[in-house]
């Protein structure tokens, strides 16, 4: 059963489990989320809280890494990296020795299923990538340094980091095109990938680009903490 109300420490006034039809950036984590949040009524007020950060698990275990508990920090660790993203821990956290995750990274469904046109697809979350992403057209986020963790579709044509979606999330927040909802982000986001595969020798064929809109629309919400359970096995 969820908790509807809540008080918590990082704000004055109580916060209320609401819906938010466009991103936000969450005040505990600083990642950005969609959809169910902890959330001031106050007017003058602009907070939200994931649902995780508003109510987290002190201690929290992932299925990448065998016999390891993850304990949750409030605060974030200047120079380090999310081992799921590998963007910087900057806010509320999970750290475990020199392992830190976003909150919102641990808690990313492994599978993402869907049916496009009478197509199934499953979305599969693996440790690191087995080919290019399609975003950053490259199988590492940094080489040498992080791999990141990706969404493989099960026929291995769709290849997404998390770190990648992640950062086109933002710059499409900043940019705007998330103003009325997410499908503006995503729209925005396969024209990028477009661009970035033109005139290359993996080009996509026309054809194609309706299902990568669509995977790509899976993952945008699944890191945006938006995915709805029929999705999820």
């Amino acid at each position: 059963m969820k908790i509807t109300e809540i008080n918590h420490f990082s704000h004055h006034h109580k916060l209320e489990l609401s819906y938010s039809g466009t991103p936000y950036q969450c005040d505990g984590c600083k990642e950005l989320g969609f959809g169910s949040c902890y959330q001031c009524n106050n007017e003058k007020c602009d907070f939200h809280l994931h649902e995780n950060c508003g109510v987290p698990k002190p201690i929290a275990t992932h299925s990448f890494f065998k016999n390891i508990n993850f304990k949750y920090e409030k605060k974030g660790k200047q120079g380090k990296t999310c081992k799921a993203c590998g963007k910087g821990v900057q806010g509320f956290m999970y750290k475990s020795k020199d392992t830190y995750l976003h909150p919102c990274c641990l808690t990313l469904p492994s599978t993402l299923n869907g049916n496009f046109n009478g197509r199934s697809l499953r979305l599969n979350l693996e440790v690191k990538a087995s080919t290019k992403c399609l975003i950053c057209q490259n199988k590492e986020i940094s080489k040498g340094k992080l791999k990141g963790w990706a969404y493989i579709s099960s026929c291995g044509k769709h290849c997404y980091h998390v770190g990648c979606v992640n950062n086109m999330n933002f710059e499409n927040w900043k940019m705007g095109y998330f103003n009325q909802s997410q499908s503006g982000g995503v729209t925005n986001g396969l024209a990028f990938i477009k661009e970035e595969n033109r005139g290359s020798s993996s080009g996509r064929k026309e054809n194609e680009w309706p299902l990568m809109g669509y995977a790509l629309n899976l993952i945008v919400q699944a890191v945006l903490g938006a995915v709805v359970s029929s999705w999820i096995s």
